[in-house]
């Protein structure tokens, strides 16, 4: 029996949806499988860095995000918990802060236009890898088969607990937020606020308007439900907590967890995993969309070399993974040294003082957080002199 479909996709988020597209656009029979139906809302910070919006308008999918809602923001201001602050340019292209409900919905119709056979409300929770093809059971207990399965299903993936692979970050946080109006704010602005063992991004979309997203230890989290564990850690933010004085939640929360770092074996024989279902980084540097859209491109191009070779085995697909390791290294490097200096008392407010002082030093660091400089930058000993001395 003929398989369903050249490739299936699980997950219709910006990883799944990208890879979807660009396999389809090349003549590739995919499916698209996603337990949702779209427009769906998701936890996130609305947040697309440069790097992310180089890939979307690599991708031809830039074009098709609703103008009035996909908002350029030319940098980012960082908050330290003494109320200091330094705001910084991008040095090379703008960020985009889109809502999304918007973008994931923009990126799926962008896959449907390229030919991709999409399926919603279709979960899958099992995987069987046989010699011929790849097989997954949907919710409803329905087999799907395929040359090749491409897992886009996030950071708790079925498909990577169904091979074994799902680990959960020792000391990942939880995140709560919601849509907020009546902030003083009235322009477009990315803000990052960082509290004693907590930080919070907020994404300004102008007139008032603002996603307002926490990230907590574990010990926060269970302190409460969403509104008492925001309100106490907001407390611990007192720039934010001022401009928030007057501010009406317009959404429910949105909480997800744990979200941190997490690394997977990527690979398996007919099986690639990207985005999130990969593995991923600490969210404070919001890298997260970038990250997606690169592994939807790079397993796409190693999914087409495979199909064309009619080789499915781990050792050729392993291509995807070293590939995706070695533009993870530095960034997993980069993150988690910016992540240590993020959070004491007395050395981040002078660090933040610091960079407002030299605005170079600003905008190489959001450089390397934008995915437009190399994250060698900021770990040399020189800018690292620059920095702390």
């Amino acid at each position: 029996m003929s398989p369903d479909a050249d490739v299936i996709v699980v997950g219709a988020g910006p990883a799944g949806s990208s890879a979807a597209a660009v396999l389809a656009s090349r003549g590739i029979r995919v499916l698209l499988l996603d337990r949702a139906k779209f427009p769906r809302d998701k936890p996130c910070g609305d947040y697309c860095n440069p790097g992310a919006v180089r890939l979307l308008r690599h991708l031809g999918s830039i074009s098709t995000l609703p103008t009035a809602e996909a908002i350029p923001i030319s940098g980012l201001s960082v908050y330290a918990q003494d109320g200091s602050r330094f705001a910084a340019a991008f040095p090379a292209g703008p960020g985009l802060l889109v809502p999304r409900l918007r973008l994931d919905a923009a990126l799926l119709a962008h896959a449907v236009r390229a030919g991709a056979v999409v399926h919603e409300g279709m979960g899958v929770d099992a995987v069987h890898i046989r010699a011929e093809a790849v097989e997954v059971r949907t919710a409803s207990n329905r087999w799907l088969s395929a040359r090749l399965l491409i897992a886009a299903d996030g950071a708790h993936s079925a498909i990577a607990r169904s091979l074994g692979r799902l680990t959960v970050p020792a000391r990942g946080r939880y995140t709560v937020g919601a849509y907020f109006s009546g902030l003083p704010r009235t322009t477009p602005e990315g803000e990052l606020h960082l509290g004693p063992d907590l930080y919070c991004g907020v994404a300004h979309f102008g007139g008032g308007v603002a996603n307002v997203c926490m990230a907590l230890p574990r010990e926060r989290w269970r302190r409460g439900g969403p509104q008492q564990v925001f309100d106490a850690a907001l407390g611990t933010l007192p720039v934010l907590a001022d401009a928030m004085a007057n501010a009406r939640r317009e959404s429910a929360f949105r909480c997800s967890g744990p979200v941190g770092f997490a690394a997977r074996d990527a690979v398996a024989a007919r099986v690639l995993l990207i985005g999130d279902a990969a593995g991923h980084l600490e969210p404070i540097t919001g890298q997260g969309i970038f990250l997606a859209l690169y592994s939807a491109i790079l397993a796409a191009d190693v999914a087409s070399d495979a199909l064309g070779a009619n080789d499915f085995s781990q050792r050729r697909l392993s291509v995807y993974a070293r590939r995706r390791a070695r533009e993870i290294v530095g960034k997993a490097l980069a993150s988690r040294l910016l992540q240590r200096l993020a959070f004491h008392r007395q050395l981040t407010p002078l660090l933040v003082r610091r960079l407002n002082r030299r605005a170079q030093l600003a905008s190489e660091l959001l450089g390397v957080t934008g995915d437009v400089l190399p994250p060698t930058g900021i770990l040399s000993p020189a800018y690292l002199a620059r920095l702390l001395l």
